[in-house]
């Protein structure tokens, strides 16, 4: 599983996430990254990215749990590294 550090910006197109908490299916998604947890049965294919909506002011709020948890594909994880 590629590391990806707290703060990064993933902008991930309609086929590159499965589920995610209050967004909507077939949409592209943006996420500040606050921690990568890898899923006990599919790990090698799917994890879950928790974090923030850009507009969020989180760095300003002490302990503010993540407004987004998303279910990404590891392969566009890999592919966001790729692309810097």
């Amino acid at each position: 599983m590629p590391e990806v550090a707290a703060g990064t910006l993933l902008r991930l197109d309609p086929g590159d996430w499965s589920y995610g908490r209050d967004l909507i299916p077939g949409t592209a998604v943006a996420v500040t990254v606050a921690c990568v947890r890898e899923l006990p049965n599919r790990a090698d294919e799917w994890v879950w990215v928790l974090g923030h909506r850009p507009e969020c002011e989180y760095p300003h709020v002490d302990r503010h749990p993540p407004c987004m948890e998303v279910r990404v594909k590891v392969t566009a994880l890999h592919d966001q590294r790729q692309a810097r």
